[in-house]
C-alpha cells in the first residue's frame, strides 16, 4: 500500500512539474526571437559563412545566424565549416595552417553541404570572414556558433572576443561534442549555450521515463535534426533508415519540445530546406527553423500567413 502511494505521489508531481515547471525551474535566459534561422548565413544561396552571406540573410529578416569557428595559425577566429580548405577553397590544406592573410577566397560554385545534388553559385569569390567582423557589422543579430577543434585557445578567444562586443546574451555557442559544451558553459556561463549531441539524446531518453521534469537544464537551445528528414547528408546518412525512422518521434517528440519551452528552453529544427520539411517541424512544434534558404522560408512564411 505504502508502495501506491508513494508512486501515485511521484506520478502526480511529474505531471506538475510537466505542466508548471517554473514551480522548480528557473525560467530561460533567451529573450530574442529565433524562428528564422539561417544555417552558415544560407549557404544554399550565397558562399557559406561569408560576410556577404550574413548581410543578405539580414535583408531578408533573418533572427538568428548559424555558424562555425575555426583558429587560424596566428590565433585570429575565422568563421567556417570545415577544417581542410577542400570544399570551401579548393585548396587541400587546413585553416589551422594558415595565417588570415593567406587564407584563399572561397570557391564561386560549392554543393550544398546538406542538400546533396543542390549547388551555390556566385559571380564573386568571397573572403573567409573574423568572427569579429561579423560582431561589428551585426552588433544586435542573434548568433548561434558551432566550436570546431581548437581546444581552450578557441573557447578564450570566442569568449574574449563575445564580452568585448558585449554579446553575451546575444551568443549561443556550443559544440557537437559534450567535452567541449562542458569546456564552454565552464569558462564563461554568461554565454548562451546550445545542447550537444549526448544532452540531445539524453533528453528524449529523459523524457519517456518521466524523469525530464526533474532533471536541470544547461542548455539554452535545443537544436535537432529531423532524423528521417536530415539523413541526406553528414553523420546521419550513415545510420540506417529504419532506426531514423525509430528516433524520430523521441528527439521530436511534441510532448517534449513543448515542455522545453515552457522552461524557457528555445527549440530548433535543422537542416529545413524546402515547404514540406518547414511544414514537418512545425507539425511537431519546434519554435525555430534553420535553412540554407532564407528566400524559400520567406516565401513559406508568407504562404502560411495568408492561410492563417
Amino acid at each position: 500500500m505504502l508502495l501506491y502511494y508513494v508512486a501515485s505521489g511521484y506520478i502526480i508531481t511529474s505531471v506538475v512539474l510537466y505542466l508548471c515547471p517554473q514551480l522548480l525551474h528557473k525560467t530561460g535566459r533567451v529573450t530574442f526571437p529565433s524562428r528564422f534561422q539561417a544555417h552558415r548565413g544560407g549557404g544554399g544561396e550565397w558562399t557559406e559563412n561569408t560576410l556577404s552571406a550574413f548581410k543578405q540573410a539580414e535583408l531578408l529578416g533573418v533572427e538568428l545566424f548559424e555558424l562555425d569557428v575555426q583558429l587560424t595559425r596566428d590565433g585570429e577566429v575565422v568563421v567556417c565549416h570545415d577544417d581542410n580548405l577542400s570544399r570551401v577553397c579548393g585548396v587541400n590544406e587546413n585553416i589551422s595552417e594558415h595565417l588570415l592573410s593567406t587564407l584563399p577566397l572561397c570557391l564561386r560554385e560549392m554543393e550544398v553541404a546538406c542538400e546533396p545534388g543542390e549547388y551555390m553559385r556566385c559571380e564573386v569569390q568571397q573572403p573567409l570572414v573574423r568572427l569579429e567582423d561579423l560582431y561589428k557589422n551585426f552588433p544586435s543579430t542573434p548568433m548561434q556558433m558551432d566550436l570546431k577543434p581548437g581546444g581552450h585557445d578557441l573557447i578564450s578567444k570566442v569568449s574574449e572576443l563575445t564580452k568585448k562586443y558585449n554579446r553575451e546574451h546575444l551568443t549561443i555557442w556550443g559544440a557537437f561534442s559534450h567535452k567541449t559544451t562542458v569546456a564552454c558553459r565552464t569558462h564563461n556561463p554568461n554565454i548562451l549555450s546550445f545542447c550537444s549531441m549526448w544532452e540531445c539524446s539524453l533528453y528524449p531518453l529523459l523524457m519517456v521515463l518521466g524523469l525530464l521534469p526533474w532533471v536541470s537544464i544547461q542548455a539554452d537551445f535545443y537544436q535537432v535534426p529531423i532524423p528521417n528528414i536530415s539523413n541526406k547528408s553528414g553523420f546521419l546518412s550513415t545510420f540506417p533508415k529504419w532506426l531514423c525512422q525509430l528516433v524520430t518521434p523521441l528527439m521530436c517528440n511534441p510532448l517534449l519540445l513543448w515542455h522545453l519551452e515552457k522552461r524557457g528552453v528555445r527549440t530548433g529544427a535543422w537542416v529545413m530546406n524546402h515547404p514540406h520539411e518547414y511544414r514537418t517541424a512545425d507539425w511537431y512544434g519546434f519554435g525555430g527553423i534553420m535553412t540554407d534558404f532564407p528566400s524559400r522560408f520567406v516565401e513559406y512564411e508568407n504562404e502560411r500567413k495568408k492561410i492563417e
